[in-house]
């Protein structure tokens, strides 16, 4: 999976720090360097265009800068992809232009990313010889005298000169990547500590509804002069809201089993269509509730796959309960199943409103469904799809959904029949 991009290098290290540094280094080494983005783009002062290569430093016009093949001050894209595309690894990048010039440049990493560069001027090993570079420049079609500009602009420094120039344009390189990852880490240990808060207070909001249930039930029985109506209809209310809490419980419970490592599977042989059965009658008061019809299309010659029963049951249960709570009143839900050599899939499908397409992996992830939540997307109940997520995966086999905006949804589980843990 790719890596989220970075925010830009100015973002995480300010440019005044930048600046500071390459003030160092040329009052040092009597060398100026530049800091440029992945791009080529300067995000420190360049007073001297001409002195810097044209591979990774463009002028504020976008024109490159190094004379090069039978061309220069022009921007040549195709070559300039090329040329960015080998420049992503670790090393510092160094090739030569035409008329011999060296380019240096040393990429500044942040988490295996590059997000700039740091390029010393560019260096000859030998005097230039100005007719000649006026020569290539009258053949390129420019006024010769820009030749020699440009080659006036050069650095003369022998090669054992330019590698030491470039240890050390790599130390600042280094330094510069330390304090932009340092930085970065402490905007994500914030955003983590936000979205901790933040599923704190959908656990807390979540857990609060059905114990409002089970007390408000039982204080209309203290508060009635014994009536057998009224307990016979507020004792199963004030029941099942404790058997919802109970639920929820065991599973935050489980998932920090589940993060630790420490959650051992009771497998033994599973028929699902028994598992289904005894899901579909523990959600089927609260579809009715709702007027929804719940329909089952189980493939009955599934046999039996290898898996912990009570886990299976709740993972069903919870897609049962997600799909109740978010399809509409009326609406219509089904449990279904398949099996082949390979193992069981099933799966929850509803006529609900759908679930957007950025959200399809992020609702499995804990913090995700904070984000979603937060966004207005009720897409998953609490941690109820990272707990189906789990368990899937711990018996080796995954979860994912299907869903189109206005639709309807279908979560998917497979479970392999043989059985092996993925981990």
């Amino acid at each position: 999976m790719a890596s989220e991009p970075l925010p830009h290098l100015t973002e995480l290290v300010p440019r005044e720090t930048l600046e500071r540094q390459l003030q160092l280094f040329e009052a040092l080494t009597g060398i100026p360097m530049v800091m440029v983005d992945a791009t080529g783009v300067p995000i420190t002062a360049l007073t001297d265009p001409l002195r810097f290569c044209g591979t990774l430093v463009r002028d504020p016009e976008g024109r490159t800068v190094c004379l090069r093949r039978k061309k220069w001050d022009v921007a040549e894209e195709q070559l300039e992809r090329e040329l960015l595309g080998q420049h992503g690894g670790e090393k510092p990048v160094a090739h030569r232009c035409l008329g011999g010039f060296r380019d240096t440049a040393v990429p500044i990493l942040v988490e295996g990313q590059v997000v700039g560069y740091a390029v010393f001027a560019r260096s000859l090993t030998d005097p230039p010889d100005l007719q000649a570079f006026r020569g290539m420049a009258a053949a390129a079609g420019m006024d010769p005298e820009i030749g020699e500009q440009v080659a006036r602009k050069a650095l003369v420094m022998p090669s054992e000169r330019i590698r030491d120039v470039a240890e050390y344009v790599a130390l600042i390189s280094g330094l510069v990547a330390a304090a932009a990852h340092t930085e970065l880490k402490a905007r994500k240990v914030l955003e983590l500590e936000g979205l901790r808060d933040d599923l704190t207070h959908m656990i807390v909001h979540d857990l609060r509804t059905p114990l409002t249930s089970v007390i408000g039930g039982l204080q209309t029985i203290l508060d009635t002069e014994f009536d057998e109506d009224i307990t016979h209809e507020f004792v199963p209310l004030a029941l099942s809201s404790s058997n919802t809490l109970l639920e929820m419980v065991n599973m935050l419970l489980d998932i920090s089993k589940f993060e630790g490592g420490e959650m051992t599977l009771n497998r033994v042989p599973v028929d699902f269509g028994e598992v289904a059965q005894v899901a579909l009658e523990q959600v089927e008061g609260l579809a009715r509730t709702r007027n929804q019809e719940l329909l089952s299309d189980l493939d009955p010659n599934c046999g039996e796959v290898s898996a912990d029963r009570e886990l299976l049951r709740r993972v069903a249960v919870n897609l049962l309960g997600n799909a109740i709570k978010f399809t509409q009143d009326g609406g219509t839900i089904r449990l279904g199943s398949q099996c082949d050599q390979g193992g069981l899939t099933f799966s929850v499908a509803d006529n609900g409103p759908g679930i957007p397409p950025e959200f399809h992996q992020r609702i499995f992830e804990k913090f995700g469904q904070v984000e979603s939540r937060k966004a207005g997307r009720k897409n998953s109940t609490g941690l109820g799809l990272t707990f189906c997520k789990m368990v899937a995966e711990a018996h080796g086999g995954r979860v994912w959904l299907e869903s189109e905006v206005g639709k309807g949804t279908t979560f998917f589980v497979w479970i392999p029949r043989a059985g092996s843990a993925s981990g």
